[in-house]
């Protein structure tokens, strides 16, 4: 009987070992600098042919509404016009959302320069 019990609670420890690590390979800040940076690559071709170009300044971060999505198994990162919030932990005035993998590929965007 001991060595069954035994057996059981190596099999568990084992099998508690085998989770899926892969979408902790990098953390939310990880992901949100790798979205900034195609943000400002996705403004920088928008603005070449753009009657009315924006500063990279008049957008920020939505830090708070930047979470691990199980369904796309990404971080989803988004930004806003700074005024354009009328509350801080809603996105009221979407410009971007980039979808960032545990790997740190993007994965999805959706933008609305206009």
């Amino acid at each position: 009987m001991k060595k069954i019990s035994f057996l059981i609670v190596g099999v568990i420890l084992i099998l508690m070992g085998c989770g899926n690590k892969g979408a902790e390979a990098i953390d939310s800040t990880d992901a949100e600098f790798i979205a900034i940076v195609q943000l400002e690559q996705d403004l920088h071709i928008y603005n070449e042919t753009a009657s009315e170009p924006i500063n990279i300044n008049d957008l920020e971060l939505l830090s708070n509404d930047t979470v691990f999505s199980n369904t796309s198994k990404a971080w989803e990162v988004s930004f806003n016009y700074k005024d354009g919030l009328t509350n801080k932990t809603v996105a009221t005035n979407a410009v971007a959302q980039y979808s960032v993998d545990p790997s740190g590929e993007i994965t999805a965007t959706t933008h609305s320069f206009e």
